[in-house]
């Protein structure tokens, strides 16, 4: 065999080992290559749970997120990324369901533990989580009236912040900014209690107007 060949089938052979190094689960030299491509599957993931929150399904995006990020209370990341986005998706859900989640038939519990609400204090320190959570994904987007009127339902939730929850939502209100039927219905809670009446009502059409199921504009505490 002539040096030429000789040198030619040397870098054949160092192409495929290359190939085979930087793609174990490629195809063999010599045929037809392509990579194999991994997609994390919690992108579409986080996406569904977004979804099933937005159709009112609260406790199911809430165990889907539990499942694909079991250690989500330990991360801290900013709005829009998709750990960003399971977290908010988590807090509003919370919110929502006063704190405690009943998804044991759909999260072991060894996994799902405080998210239950099942112990003293629990549903009360997963206020505070939703509350942290939201309040910090405000802040760093401070010109989104989604994530304030989200922060701001969340804060009506809890006692000693519901007199802030009012602030906030009343000025989104003024300004017809309120971006979700809970948002409405958290503000009828909060006026209800101030004994407005009448700006009860209204934010309560508001809410049946803005709703897609009418469970959204009922009146949690």
């Amino acid at each position: 065999m002539s040096f030429r060949k000789h040198t030619i089938l040397a870098l054949t052979m160092g192409a495929c080992l290359g190939i085979n190094v930087v793609a174990q689960d490629a195809r063999a030299c010599g045929g037809e290559w392509y990579p194999e491509v991994m997609v994390d599957p919690r992108i579409h993931g986080v996406a569904q749970a977004e979804k099933q929150l937005a159709n009112g399904n609260r406790l199911a995006a809430a165990a889907s997120v539990i499942r694909m990020l079991p250690h989500i209370k330990s991360l801290k990341s900013k709005p829009g990324s998709l750990v960003g986005r399971a977290e908010r998706v988590l807090a509003v859900a919370l919110s929502r369901s006063q704190g405690a989640l009943p998804v044991a038939s759909e999260v072991p519990l060894y996994v799902l533990g405080s998210w239950q609400g099942a112990k003293g204090g629990e549903s009360a320190a997963n206020l505070a989580w939703s509350v942290a959570v939201l309040k910090r994904q405000a802040e760093s987007k401070s010109d989104d009236v989604s994530l304030k009127t989200d922060l701001a339902e969340a804060m009506a939730r809890v006692p000693e912040q519901r007199s802030e929850a009012r602030t906030i939502l009343e000025d989104l209100a003024k300004r017809d900014l309120i971006a979700s039927p809970e948002g409405y219905a958290a503000l009828a809670s909060l006026r209800s209690q101030s004994g407005d009446t009448d700006g009860q009502k209204l934010a309560l059409k508001r809410c049946e107007a803005m709703a897609k199921n009418q469970d959204a504009c009922i009146i949690r505490s």
